[in-house]
């Protein structure tokens, strides 16, 4: 299936031009397929004053299923000249608030199928590939920079594609429509801010709650592996890292978030109020293809878990 984007360019010149078409490759255009049509055609009668031509371009884009496009591994960012820097303290939170850290096995592909695979089979949505490396990283302002090309966007776009194949069914399903974007999206708790948010549509910053918290690190500060290190420094940045989202899952009265780096995403479950919770498999950043489970997979399927009206909460 094909979709078609329109495109129009005002080209202002006087006396107005004839009419002209065009067919050429079009780099711009996914299928490098594209008409350029001038108006007004040959033969109009204009007007003698100041008059544009319009130029309008029909990009034929293919579609893909939502599974097909949430199976597209995301770019590998380099890394410049790191910045030493240390995770985030705060005398709210520490890594002494993480009592039990224990495994989240259904936070995998199959469950996400096999509670989704209808919409994400029967869905269509045009590609949106990469069309260029992304610039090197030296510290998490700059990785925030890149996360904002490369993935948020993109885990919007997948969302509202969702909620309009379930528009239908959302009540039945005791779902409510869900956006991602930045911490500051919703509701400031005592100033805090996550570096992002998962929100219902049409509420207000001032009063939305964030119902899936998610923190962002680069991959030389933090890294899922450090769970089962035996640097007894390297256990307490994981469970710091991990404070830190269960204060703001706590926050929100949140029972899901997630950690992401530059190398991975975890998702994160809180198993209770008192600092247990369960941790999701690694998610290699540059995991894609049939089967896998990316990270635009994982991230969207969170967003998906905030859209529960009965479970998101905690």
């Amino acid at each position: 299936m094909c979709n078609f984007g329109l495109y129009i360019l005002p080209i202002f010149s006087f006396p107005p031009k004839p009419f002209s078409l065009f067919l050429y490759p079009d780099s711009s255009c996914l299928s490098r397929r594209s008409a350029i049509i001038r108006y007004p055609p040959p033969g109009a009668i204009t007007p003698k004053s100041y008059s544009p031509n319009v130029v309008i371009c029909y990009c034929n884009m293919e579609n893909q299923t939502l599974l097909q496009y949430l199976s597209v591994s995301l770019p590998a960012i380099p890394i410049q000249g790191s910045a030493p820097s240390r995770n985030t303290t705060n005398p709210r939170y520490g890594a002494e608030d993480i009592t039990q850290v224990v495994d989240w096995p259904e936070f995998n592909y199959a469950t996400i199928i096999q509670r989704y695979g209808g919409i994400l089979n029967s869905k269509q949505i045009a590609s949106d590939p990469f069309r260029s490396p992304p610039a090197a990283i030296r510290d998490e302002p700059h990785f925030h920079l890149r996360f904002a090309e490369l993935l948020q966007p993109r885990v919007r776009r997948a969302l509202r594609a969702g909620f309009e194949e379930l528009a239908p069914r959302l009540q039945q399903l005791n779902l409510v429509p869900i956006t991602f974007d930045g911490g500051g999206s919703a509701a400031y708790v005592d100033q805090f801010r996550p570096d992002t948010a998962f929100v219902t549509l049409g509420g207000t910053y001032a009063d939305s709650t964030n119902r899936a918290p998610g923190d962002m690190k680069v991959s030389w500060k933090w890294r899922s592996d450090y769970r089962h290190s035996h640097n007894p420094i390297f256990q307490e940045q994981y469970k710091q890292v991990l404070s830190q989202v269960n204060f703001y899952m706590g926050q929100h009265k949140a029972r899901h978030g997630f950690v992401l780096t530059n190398t991975e995403l975890i998702g994160v479950k809180r198993l209770d109020t008192n600092g247990s919770l369960a941790v999701s498999m690694s998610i290699p950043w540059t995991a894609g293809g049939h089967g896998q489970l990316t990270v635009l997979m994982g991230i969207w399927y969170l967003g998906m878990l905030a859209a529960e009206e009965i479970n998101w909460t905690l």
